[in-house]
């Protein structure tokens, strides 16, 4: 995983986004700069795990952008996406420090619990 940064090039970032829609879907969260180029100011992906009807979602936002709802924002789109794709249940892995995306995670369902062999908090829904 990258961390989002003002120093990251659009280009790189653009490559990364590339996707087999069959698998897996990605959100991008752009702005213009002062010079009228495009920023990548947030990524959300949300990947179907094979065969299992499940799928784990990524989020990342860019620093000066985070506390912001962009993250909520781009998990509410996963969530809609993944229950238009009749997925049965999303994870993702959280950092232990980023208790913003912890607590954005209850408010919208998941289940969160620290998984001590990784030492990450796992989020987890799961769609009846």
């Amino acid at each position: 995983m990258f961390k989002l940064g003002a120093r990251v090039a659009h280009e790189r970032l653009a490559r990364v986004c590339f996707i087999d829609y069959d698998r897996e879907m990605v959100l991008i969260a752009e702005r213009k700069d002062a010079t009228g180029n495009p920023e990548i100011i947030g990524v959300g992906r949300l990947t179907n795990l094979h065969g299992s009807g499940a799928a784990e979602f990524a989020i990342v936002v860019s620093d000066r952008y985070q506390g912001h709802g962009l993250g909520r924002h781009l998990l509410e789109r996963i969530l809609e996406i993944g229950h238009d794709e009749h997925v049965s249940r999303i994870t993702g892995d959280i950092l232990p420090e980023n208790l913003a995306m912890m607590e954005t995670c209850r408010r919208l369902g998941f289940r969160v619990k620290y998984d001590a062999a990784d030492g990450i908090q796992r989020a987890e829904i799961e769609f009846s």
